[in-house]
């Protein structure tokens, strides 16, 4: 980003100017991790995961905008703040996202077995669940990565 006089400043704010590169920043400041100390109280989000269904929805960036509101400001406050990410928590719902997904294929998850069911499963988290982490990232969220 180059600076700019008072004169270039646009009309409309770019997100994609800003944003990615400050996240970035504080990323590799590792401005969000925490690690046990004896000098400040600790204070601790673990994210309620959202299963491993798609993508994240309006609720869940409602809720994770809350839970990084409340946890910057702890850590504004010298709590030390630790805010773990999460992203499946039962694998119930994913179950069901792949079973339909077996089903549009014609496959039935009692004929192929558990070992082959598990494969579906695992490149379902693979894709959809680094889907939701790339969106939280992308939201801006201070988790400790």
């Amino acid at each position: 980003m180059t600076d700019r006089s008072f004169s270039e400043i646009p009309k409309a704010y770019d997100p994609s100017i800003v944003e990615d590169r400050w996240y970035k920043y504080w990323l590799d400041k590792n401005y969000f991790h925490s690690e046990p100390d004896k000098n400040r109280k600790p204070y601790t989000i673990v994210i309620p995961p959202p299963n491993v269904t798609g993508m994240l929805t309006m609720g869940h960036i409602l809720n994770n905008t809350i839970q990084d509101i409340i946890i910057r400001t702890k850590r504004m406050q010298n709590f030390n703040a630790c805010w773990v990410p999460g992203t499946d928590h039962a694998s119930i719902a994913t179950e069901a996202k792949v079973v339909n997904y077996l089903k549009e294929k014609g496959i039935d998850k009692f004929v192929i077995g558990r070992e082959e069911f598990l494969k579906y499963c695992i490149e379902w988290k693979d894709k959809y669940g680094g889907i939701i982490i790339k969106q939280l990232k992308k939201l801006g969220v201070s988790c400790d990565w």
